[in-house]
Parts: structure tokens; C-alpha cells; sequence
């Protein structure tokens, strides 16, 4: 959902970029990127805040299939999908350590915590009356009935 302050969504800027570029920018198949392909966007295209194309460049560099091609030695491709470079040893694994990070945290997500079993509750203190009740029941006579009377209030008529 975009708001104004905002703009468009990554999604729309990616889409934007896909259009304009499909032989870099191919979400189906992801190429590593130039490095510092953002000037070119950026002399290139005029529609796009920097902001705005920061944001696309980045939804796109942090897609899972993008970081998974992220391997030493693999080509990067410039605008027009031509060779421009490969993707160093610390590229390649500041990728697989994003990925694994990924996964490490949607494992952690999924994978319950052991329920804890709730302890019982410590044993009521008997109220007084059914102590009361327990002691005459056992030691009074089971005829007798006690009557007792309720105080009736009244009320004084209002002059």
C-alpha cells in the first residue's frame, strides 16, 4: 500500500525498471548486477527519485533467488545484459549469510516453543463454613430444625 509521502511501491518501481531494462532486471531469473548500475539508471532515466530507485534497487538485490545466484566468480550484467564484471568472494558470502539468516529466523518462527506445563494451583484454604457444617452435622442431633426470623425494616412515610 502506498501513501503519498512514500510513492510507489518497490513493486511498482521494480516493474518500472523490468520494462525499461528486461535483460538486467528478469525476476524469474535474476543475473548479479553491475556494481554501481544505479549511475547509469540514474543518467539514463529521469522518472525515478533517488529515493524511489534506491528502494526498487534494493526489493530487487534482497529477493532470495537474487542472493542464491550471488556466487564467487559469477558474471555481472550491466543494463543491456552484457558482461560487466563478477562477483567477489565477500559479495558471495555476505549473500549466503543473508540467506542463512533467512532461513535460521523463519525456522525459529515455525518451530513451537515446548509447552509448558501450568502448575497447579495451591490447595484452597476450607472455609469457615464448611468446617462450621462438618463439626454440627457430625455431632448435633439430625431432628432439630432452627427457625430464624429477618429483621423487616420500615420505612417512615414521606410528608
Amino acid at each position: 500500500m502506498s501513501t503519498a509521502s512514500q510513492g510507489k511501491s518497490p513493486a511498482q518501481l521494480f516493474r518500472h525498471l523490468s520494462a525499461k531494462w528486461p535483460a538486467a532486471f528478469n525476476p524469474k531469473a535474476p543475473r548479479p548486477l553491475k556494481i554501481g548500475i544505479h549511475h547509469e539508471i540514474r543518467v539514463l532515466d529521469g522518472e525515478l527519485s533517488d529515493d524511489e530507485l534506491r528502494r526498487a534497487l534494493l526489493a530487487y538485490t534482497r529477493m532470495a533467488k537474487y542472493l542464491a545466484r550471488l556466487d564467487a566468480g559469477a558474471a555481472r550484467v550491466d543494463l543491456d545484459g552484457k558482461t560487466a564484471g563478477v562477483v567477489s568472494d565477500a559479495d558471495a558470502a555476505t549473500a549466503k549469510a543473508l540467506l542463512r539468516a533467512r532461513k535460521d529466523k523463519q525456522e525459529s518462527n515455525q518451530t513451537p516453543e515446548p509447552r509448558v506445563e501450568p502448575q497447579a494451583p495451591p490447595n484452597p484454604k476450607p472455609k469457615r463454613r464448611a468446617v462450621f457444617e462438618a463439626k454440627n452435622t457430625a455431632d448435633s442431633p439430625t431432628d432439630r430444625v432452627v427457625e430464624t426470623k429477618r429483621r423487616r425494616s420500615f420505612r417512615r412515610p414521606v410528608a
